[in-house]
């Protein structure tokens, strides 16, 4: 009896160690982040990307008007815009964006509308051939559902 004892305990330990171990995407959670998280006050990158790499991360914000119809990204942004500043060379950019890359083309939402994003964190750089569009990291695989 006292052996079985033994090896449960030995069992939770294990799986314990495991589970402080993983982290939350692992266990079916996705890292919930905000705007404040990813930019620090001088508009840079934080760590939390490279943190987060390939991790099921969720964020709140606005969709920014689509590039093109029929394509599978859109921009995440901290405040509504009303129009599409990257479709304007001379338009200023917002200063924190997160680029979302979706399996299914993107159908627009008022740009009042808040949503909630989905996606797995990639901190590699990337340039969209479709768009011209470069990003320092991104969201892929992504999906939304607007926020009532």
């Amino acid at each position: 009896m006292r052996y079985a004892q033994q090896i449960s305990f030995v069992k939770v330990l294990i799986l314990s160690t495991i589970l402080s171990l993983s982290p939350l995407s692992a266990l079916g959670k996705d890292i919930s982040l905000q705007f404040k998280d990813i930019y620090d006050r001088g508009g840079n990158l934080s760590e939390v990307i490279s943190e987060t790499d390939k991790q099921w991360v969720t964020i709140e914000g606005f969709m920014s008007p689509v590039l093109k119809a029929g394509v599978k990204f859109f921009v995440l942004t901290d405040k509504p815009l009303e129009v599409c500043p990257f479709c304007d060379p001379d338009a200023a950019w917002p200063p924190d964006i997160v680029p979302v890359y979706t399996k299914r083309v993107v159908t627009e939402v008022p740009n009042w509308q808040r949503i909630k994003v989905t996606g797995l964190m990639s901190d590699e750089p990337h340039f969209d051939q479709d768009t011209s569009f470069y990003s320092k990291f991104r969201l892929r695989k992504g999906s939304f559902k607007p926020i009532k």
